[in-house]
C-alpha cells in the first residue's frame, strides 16, 4: 500500500518528460555497467583483441563462406 502511494506521488511530481529522462538515464547506466563487465573480463578482452588482429589481417569469412566450409566438414 505504501509503495503504491509512493508511485502515485512520484507520478504526480514528475512530468512525462522527466520520467522519460530517468528511463534513458537508467538505460545508459545499464550499458555502462555491461561495458565495465566486458572490460574487466581479461579472457574476453584478449579474444576481442585477437579478433581485431584477425580482421585486420584478412582472416575472416563471409557467412556464405563459413556455411560452405562447415558443410564440407559435415558440421552443417
Amino acid at each position: 500500500m505504501v509503495l503504491l502511494r509512493v508511485i502515485m506521488l512520484a507520478k504526480s511530481l514528475l512530468t512525462q518528460q522527466d520520467r522519460q529522462l530517468l528511463l534513458e538515464a537508467r538505460d545508459i547506466l545499464d550499458e555502462l555497467l555491461e561495458t565495465e563487465e566486458v572490460l574487466r573480463d581479461k579472457t574476453l578482452m584478449k579474444s576481442i583483441r585477437q579478433s581485431r588482429r584477425d580482421l585486420k589481417a584478412g582472416r575472416v569469412y563471409s557467412l556464405a563462406q563459413l556455411k560452405q566450409k562447415l558443410r564440407k566438414q559435415g558440421k552443417l
